[in-house]
């Protein structure tokens, strides 16, 4: 057995390993849900194999690979079955789920990038299928048991993750290493979403943001400024215009008082 087989045979230890973590993760969500098997067996396939049989119909390469290969499908079952016997409650077991779906985002990241542009896509095609391949199963499940998917925001980086991952992935192929693109890709993919966790990275929310609402400020404070301008009150010290602004305000609840008295 050469390099380039054992290759495949450790690439494939990984991706089945990675289709078991995400089925039991699956398998955690039904239990949240209080599903029945049926119910975590189908969220498991969903999380496990959604991303990369959605990326196989897009390509329109032949049949997905979890349908021509029974260990991913087998490997979801299996985290399923899991997910069902064992609570897998516990610090312990909640660090452990994080780092193995960090790097198994990565991974996936990873072959999504690279079998895109073996079968001759660009570099925009390639990452996108990469960040589907990655995060792709997980938007399923969300949508399945009716929430938000955990990608669209509100959370650490994720999808971010995935697509960091696809650089390296993209870079190291390009330069004829596809073995050190798979682990630079898994590497960079885990590390960037277990810091996000460490250290609660999250990309900005749009709160309430729109052109026309910044058009209406950045106005007014040109209106503003006109008035100020005009009165002088620029061309003064800070501590005068606080002045002239004061006496004013002084003469018209001067002339308002006297007003009431002439009443």
């Amino acid at each position: 057995m050469d390099l380039s087989e054992v290759f495949q045979w450790v690439f494939l230890s990984v991706d089945v390993g990675g289709v078991v973590v995400a089925g039991v993760l699956g398998g955690m969500v039904a239990r949240e849900r209080r599903f029945d098997l049926v119910g975590f067996v189908a969220l498991a396939l969903m999380a496990a194999l959604g991303g990369g049989m959605l990326r196989d119909v897009l390509l329109q390469s032949g049949p997905p690979v979890a349908l021509t290969n029974p260990y991913y499908l087998g490997g979801a079952v299996l985290g399923a079955v899991v997910a069902f016997l064992l609570p897998l409650r516990g610090k312990w077991w909640h660090r452990f789920f994080i780092l193995a779906d960090a790097f198994v985002l990565g991974a996936w990241s990873a072959t999504g990038t690279i079998k895109t542009v073996e079968l001759g896509f660009g570099i925009g095609p390639a990452m996108l299928l990469g960040v589907i391949t990655g995060v792709g199963g997980g938007m399923i499940r969300d949508i399945a048991v009716g929430r938000t998917p955990a990608i669209f925001g509100g959370n650490t980086l994720y999808a971010t993750g995935a697509l960091a991952a696809t650089i390296p992935a993209m870079a190291l192929w390009h330069a004829g290493h596809p073995s050190l693109a798979l682990i630079a890709a898994t590497l960079v993919g885990g590390i960037v979403c277990t810091a996000a966790r460490w250290y609660k990275w999250r990309l900005p929310l749009n709160d309430d943001y729109s052109l026309g609402r910044t058009y209406r400020q950045v106005r007014a404070s040109f209106e503003e400024y006109t008035r100020m301008r005009e009165a002088g009150l620029l061309r003064r010290p800070r501590t005068e215009a606080v002045e002239i602004r004061a006496r004013h305000s002084r003469r018209r609840r001067g002339r308002g008082l006297g007003r009431g008295r002439s009443r």
